[in-house]
């Protein structure tokens, strides 16, 4: 799909079936959104900036597993630049969609760097053969592209072992797409980088086998992806397998927020009206002049949580299973997309505070 069809409708059929079961449930089974405990059939979520997994609890900070199975990600740390040794990927296609090939440009324009932008070394990697989609599977995967208008990726990705697991992980983007508002689900899957692709794997690996982060699995978006040539613009969710609904609509709000932003400047967000109104009103302080805010735009997660300090409310809840957690925010980019998430998309059984601030602006302009 190449076009959104103006917001969104009540889903119908299957999707409609599984929309519901994803709004009233909330949360995947085999795969905790908010663990960070690395416990047997969960998947621990640690964070590696920018625009990544959605963390929706202060992270672990183990380091990088060299393995396709990896299941938890490098905290931030000081950006490596060092080129990746690989010469060549597969790029996965899907011959179901009639996705126009990305525009490439060349490396040399392409900003930023790889070494500046992600947290880890980039790799690239080969995809493995997709898993075959169940017909039940296959057929919501079809009605979720044609609802919201983006590409649910099938070639080399893994939405799961079996029906089951894929019907519960596609219905959890169903459940994420369907609690956003439709001023948001509009421009996140078509803007400025392209319409929108969403991909399931465990190696954190883009259409074009670029892993960003490494070896290991991840949650994130892409305004831009990468062959160990050149560069192409794209607008890409990258999920690990098993994905849950609050993560998946974190993942889709950093699409929004990167609607107009240019490629791979995951920080320019900060110099719009919108987001400037979202930090006055939570309390979001910028520490710098724009000047230097601009120049920095294309940094690390760090180097841009350094730019402002936070006066908010505490950022504290209770998960549904009734564990006490604080919301990973650690710059106004992610306090959007972490709060907005939860306020949006959260399981049932969790318990938010009344966050007014924070509530009262996601009500008064995306609804």
């Amino acid at each position: 799909m190449t076009s959104h069809r103006g917001g969104w409708k009540r889903p119908r059929g299957l999707l409609a079936a599984v929309s519901a079961v994803a709004l009233l449930t909330g949360s995947i089974a085999g795969a905790i959104a908010f663990s960070t405990t690395g416990d047997a059939g969960q998947a621990t979520y640690t964070y590696a900036a920018p625009t990544v997994a959605a963390d929706h609890a202060t992270p672990a900070t183990a380091a990088p597993i060299a393995t396709e199975a990896a299941t938890s990600i490098a905290a931030p740390t000081a950006t490596a630049n060092v080129a990746p040794t690989a010469t060549a990927s597969i790029a996965a296609t899907d011959p179901a969609t009639d996705a126009a090939t990305p525009t490439l440009v060349p490396t040399a324009s392409a900003a930023p760097t790889l070494g500046e932008a992600w947290s880890a070394t980039p790799h690239l990697y080969t995809p493995a053969p997709d898993a075959a989609l169940s017909p039940a599977a296959f057929e919501l995967l079809t009605e979720i592209e044609s609802e919201w208008g983006l590409r649910v990726v099938i070639a080399g990705q893994d939405w799961g072992a079996g029906e089951a697991a894929q019907v519960r992980n596609l219905g959890a983007l169903a459940g994420a797409l369907s609690s956003l508002p439709a001023d948001v689900i509009s421009p996140a899957t078509d803007n400025s980088h392209g319409s929108l692709s969403v991909l399931s794997n465990e190696a954190g690996r883009t259409l074009a086998g670029w892993q960003p982060y490494g070896y290991g699995a991840a949650n994130f978006y892409t305004t831009e992806d990468w062959d160990g040539n050149v560069h192409s613009v794209a607008s890409q969710i990258v999920l690990q397998t098993g994905a849950d609904r609050v993560t998946i609509a974190h993942e889709l709000l950093h699409a929004y927020q990167m609607r107009d932003a240019a490629s791979g400047s995951y920080g320019q967000p900060l110099l719009a009206t919108e987001m400037r109104s979202f930090m006055t009103a939570t309390g979001w302080v910028q520490l710098v002049s724009d000047e230097e805010l601009q120049s920095r735009a294309h940094g690390s997660w760090d180097e841009i949580a350094e730019m402002f300090r936070y006066d908010g409310p505490d950022l504290g809840y209770v998960s549904e299973t009734g564990e006490t957690l604080q919301a990973f925010a650690p710059n106004p980019i992610e306090a959007f997309t972490a709060i907005g998430a939860l306020i949006y998309a959260a399981p049932d059984g969790t318990e938010l505070p009344d966050w007014p601030e924070y509530r009262r602006w996601f009500e008064s302009n995306l609804g």
